[in-house]
């Protein structure tokens, strides 16, 4: 026994953590969607560790927000939507649900020329998807999409 090996295992840091004591459904399901998107992903993990931004999303029909704080490889998901935030996607939960089936194509872009995608693009163009802030963020918006679709 004195000269038996003994392996450390890194304990990789927690990615996701959450503001409120309780964090609601909606919070939940999108912080364990992005935890589990990044946990087994190079190319995931990269974008999450060089991503610094504040994303609202609000889901319309449910009328309920979450505010995505990306701290360059760390995730604070808070209930409801907070101030300063760098941009706020605004759609129903299937909208928002669809988000993260988007592909990622050529260059990291997200693919908008398959069912999906069309989807998403026609309800940006009527409206139905909205996203404040989008013309100044673009980058930032296809950072969150690869970080967020789980193809």
């Amino acid at each position: 026994m004195a000269r038996r090996d003994v392996k450390a295992e890194a304990v990789e840091p927690k990615l996701v953590e959450y503001a409120d004591e309780e964090p609601s459904a909606f919070a939940a399901m999108l912080g364990g969607l992005i935890e589990a998107n990044v946990s087994g992903r190079d190319e995931k993990k990269r974008d999450f560790k060089s991503l610094v931004a504040r994303v609202g999303i609000f889901v319309t029909d449910i009328d309920e927000g979450v505010t995505l704080d990306f701290k360059a490889g760390k995730l604070t998901v808070h209930n409801g939507l907070r101030p300063r935030r760098t941009m706020t996607i605004r759609a129903d939960a299937d909208t928002v649900m669809n988000l993260s089936n988007l592909k990622i194509g050529l260059f990291g872009l997200p693919v908008y020329y398959d069912g999906v995608g069309r989807g998403i693009a026609a309800k940006l163009l009527t409206g139905k998807l909205k996203i404040d802030g989008l013309l100044p963020n673009v980058m930032t918006l296809n950072t969150v999409t690869r970080i967020f679709s789980v193809q």
